[in-house]
């Protein structure tokens, strides 16, 4: 199996559609929904290597993942990349999208046997859209890690690091919820979006605004 050319291009449709707004608009990007939020970054002392996000910018990090990321820049990584979970309105995006695939499944079950419709419901509809998400959000933390002063050069080896962690392997790609860390840290290191991502943190490293970059 092969990743479509599609999945090779990391570029958030979301940031695509704010900064085209902007520009037709002549306003800021839509970032209107995330006023007022109350940021809240939680630990939990539990070994479990993940960290979520919750709705009202609530950000859960597990210890198990404080173990293996030790630096300020790494943990930021994974911060950001759980900021973009309510940047992009994931959160409402996959009720939405859950919707429409439940009402699909029930129309599946009127032809095949339940069992082999939820199989084919969740390797064909349900993990693709979760893994194309988790990309699209890895696209997004890595501006927001630029933006903070961070140099985004470490986010691909942080993905990487949490693929060894995971035990990645070659169907990861295809039969979970996330990409492989190796995929995502290839990605990430592409020489379009790293060098996007470079001009944010020289930006923000001067002292200079980069207000607008989604």
């Amino acid at each position: 199996m092969n990743w479509s050319r599609e999945d090779e291009i990391l570029d958030d449709k979301w940031v695509q559609r704010s900064r085209k707004s902007s520009q037709v608009k002549g306003s800021q990007p839509t970032t209107s929904h995330l006023e007022g939020l109350n940021w809240e970054v939680l630990v939990v002392n539990e070994p479990v290597v993940n960290a979520i996000c919750l709705p009202g910018g609530k950000i859960v990090v597990f210890r198990g993942l404080l173990e293996h990321l030790r630096t300020d820049a790494e943990i930021a990584t994974i911060i950001g990349h759980e900021v973009g979970h309510a940047v992009a309105r994931h959160i409402a995006e996959t009720i939405t999208k859950d919707l429409w695939l439940d009402i699909l499944q029930l129309i599946l079950y009127q032809f095949i046997m339940p069992d082999l419709a939820d199989k084919m419901s969740a390797l064909l509809l349900r993990l693709p859209f979760s893994r194309r998400m988790e990309i699209e959000l890895d696209y997004i933390g890595l501006l927001l890690l630029a933006s903070s002063g961070y140099d985004p050069r470490v986010a691909p080896k942080v993905f990487e690091k949490l693929g060894k962690v995971a035990g990645d392997s070659a169907m990861q790609d295809y039969l979970s919820t996330h990409p492989s860390g190796r995929k995502r840290a290839q990605l990430l290191a592409q020489t379009q979006v790293m060098e996007e991502a470079l001009v944010i943190y020289q930006e923000a490293s001067a002292g200079r605004g980069v207000e607008g970059f989604l």
